[in-house]
Parts: C-alpha cells; structure tokens; sequence
C-alpha cells in the first residue's frame, strides 16, 4: 500500500510541474506573453473567434477551430507563431456567438492584457 501511495504521489508532482510548463512557454523571446484567455459570461456559445494583429488586413483563420466556448467557461488563445515572431502586442479580435452576433476589439494590447470577458452578445471587455 505505501508504494501505491508513492507511485500516485509522484504521478501527481509529475502532472503539476507539465500543467505550470505551458505558461513558461508561451513567453516569447522578447519576454512578453502574448495571449488572451476568452472568458464567456453571456448565455451564449462563442462559436468562431479571430485575431489578428493590427498592420494586417482580414481576419485570417477562425482560432478556435473545432472548439466552441460554452457559457460560463474559457479558452486561451495564443497568437499564431507568425504573429507572435512578428513582435507586435496590439491585435484586433472578433467574437461570433452561436446566434451570429459579433463583437469587435480593436487595438488590444497582449503584452498587458490577459482576458477578454464577454458579458452578453452585444459586450466584450478586456481587463
């Protein structure tokens, strides 16, 4: 029986040092952390999500892929490898609900700012 406790306890220091190792390494080079967690506190599903930095025209690619962020839950999204070698902090994103409304931000610093927090269809904030 003290094995098996030996053996969970290492399992589980083993599981917490690769859950602190993604933040490490979302750092870029030049030491700034470009990423924004999607935090959604409307009553509807976030179905697409865009983000692209400011000098670029078009919105690219949805980020979230095949995910979608349910009410009461959030997603971090990073910029893509592109982006983030390009050195900009200032991006502009686009929310699309499941009921096809969006939201726009435009000009949002990721070197300082780590969620944008919809609160309806209509209102995304960053803090």
């Amino acid at each position: 029986m003290a094995f098996r406790n030996v053996v969970f306890a290492a399992l589980a220091a083993f599981t917490l040092a690769g859950a602190a190792a993604p933040a490490t390494a979302q750092t870029d080079r030049d030491g700034q952390q470009r990423w924004i967690n999607i935090v959604n506190r409307s009553g509807v599903t976030i179905r697409e999500f865009y983000m692209t930095d400011v000098d670029t025209r078009g919105w690219g690619d949805d980020r979230l892929g095949q995910e979608v962020v349910e009410p009461g839950d959030s997603l971090r999204v990073v910029p893509t490898p592109r982006q983030r070698a390009r050195g900009y902090c200032q991006f502009d994103m686009k929310v699309v609900f499941a009921n096809d409304r969006t939201v726009e931000r435009r000009g949002v610093n990721l070197c300082s700012t780590t969620n944008l927090v919809c609160t309806s269809t209509g209102s995304c904030r960053t803090n």
